[in-house]
């Protein structure tokens, strides 16, 4: 079970909840370009691209850096202590130093750069992994302060015993929920103690209970299936997020439709806040010749070019489907296939996440995600603040809130459109 950040209202995820039949994605998102989130989890609500450096060779530090004699760190320990010796009462000393480090990290006003203690590190590891340990399901707190089912992945143990979205926890484990947190209800469901998770749930004005096994998830991040347009077999592919399985799911998606014969591709991202740098560069390698620019990477010194390394290229062609909660490596897929394979970029400006972070884990057991350096397009524009630029500007329609269905979804409807008569 994964939760989701509590939030007062529930999250709308791009307004594609028909997606083959699912009632709201997963998402998820973020290592390398992980991001805004409509989502859920306090790491979700981060966009960010987070670059997979070896923390342990790149992110050794030098100790003597630090003057022992430093009057700033000087100050700082004085404050410390007078804290932990005269405050009128007791205090935490680990919830000091976190309090410290998320001041430091503030003081940069860099909102993708951030410190996640160690409960939150798991929770964001899990979701970048693309697998973890649970019954596989996602949950999420509404307006009223009900814990409900956020969404149910295919194949898990939740979906398995028939848990759905938008049930409402009432118990796990004969313990009532009301008045937790997300959090608070996931360790109830972790809970080492027992073997299953006993869950009561309301649906429709009627209780039920269910007895869900925990054991190792595989996050389905990508789906695809065939539509037909103009006599013609069109591909439709979504990513959900992108973790570390992502690329191999999507090959293998990618291959399944070419085996039917496809005459073009449509790539939803819309609500794709991110994720891992490699997984969307290995994507995009599928598509571009060899030596086609994929991005650009800036740091302090210098630009580097990131060019596609094989001898794999596609030629049908392709529209990328984005909205304004595209972010990070979903905007780098828009904008890469737009400059360096022609592809229509088909919805509304996306996020404008123009930066690259990594992670470092501390030896308090929590972990630091900072910026290191900004990615530029295949032709060098920083979207930042200002987010890709769609070739085909659609709004979604009114229809579609009211009736979710892909003749309502005009924006897809446009991408056909486009992709079928070339």
């Amino acid at each position: 079970m994964k939760n989701k950040k509590e939030k007062k209202h529930y999250y709308e995820k791009s307004s594609i909840n028909y997606k083959l039949n699912k009632k709201s994605d997963f998402k998820i998102y973020e290592l390398i370009l992980f991001g805004v989130l409509i989502i859920v989890t306090t790491i979700f609500l981060t966009v960010v691209v987070i670059n997979e450096t070896n923390n342990s060779k790149m992110f050794k530090y030098n100790k003597n850096i630090v003057d022992k004699d430093d009057e700033a760190l000087e100050e700082f320990e004085e404050v410390y202590n007078l804290i932990n010796d005269s405050y009128y009462k007791d205090v935490s000393k680990d919830e000091l130093i976190n309090g410290a480090i998320n001041g430091m990290l503030s003081s940069l006003n860099d909102q993708h750069t951030s410190y996640f203690n160690e409960k939150e590190m798991e929770s964001f590891n899990e979701v970048m992994n693309g697998s973890y340990i649970g019954i596989g399901a996602e949950i999420s707190m509404d307006a009223n302060n009900n814990i409900f089912i956020l969404t149910v992945f295919k194949n898990s143990p939740a979906w398995e015993v028939g848990l759905k979205f938008g049930d409402v926890i009432l118990e796990v484990n004969g313990k009532s929920v009301k008045g937790l947190t997300t959090t608070d209800v996931v360790d109830l469901i972790k809970d080492k103690n027992v073997e299953k998770a006993h869950i009561k749930v309301e649906r429709e004005g009627k209780q039920l209970e269910f007895d869900v096994k925990r054991r190792n998830v595989v996050i389905e991040s990508v789906e695809s299936k065939v539509l037909n347009k103009n006599d013609k077999k069109i591909g439709y592919i979504i990513v959900n997020t992108f973790a570390n399985n992502t690329y191999d799911q999507f090959r293998q998606n990618i291959e399944e439709l070419e085996k039917d014969n496809i005459k073009g591709l449509i790539i939803d991202v819309r609500g794709n806040s991110g994720g891992y740098l490699h997984s969307v560069t290995d994507m995009i390698n599928m598509f571009l010749p060899k030596g086609k620019v994929i991005y650009q990477i800036a740091d302090k010194k210098t630009t580097y070019k990131y060019t596609a390394t094989t001898d794999e290229s596609r030629n049908y062609p392709i529209a990328v489907l984005v909205n304004k909660s595209s972010a990070s490596a979903s905007e780098i897929l828009a904008i890469s296939l737009k400059e360096s394979y022609g592809a229509y970029v088909v919805g509304t400006f996306t996020y404008g996440k123009g930066t690259v972070q990594t992670t470092k884990d501390l030896e308090s057991g929590g972990m630091i995600k900072y910026t290191i350096q900004k990615w530029l397009s295949p032709k060098g524009n920083w979207i930042n603040e200002i987010g890709v630029e769609p070739t085909h500007k659609v709004e979604l329609q009114k229809d579609y809130e009211n009736n979710p269905v892909m003749e309502n979804d005009n924006q897809l409807q446009k991408a056909l459109e486009l992709v079928s008569s070339k």
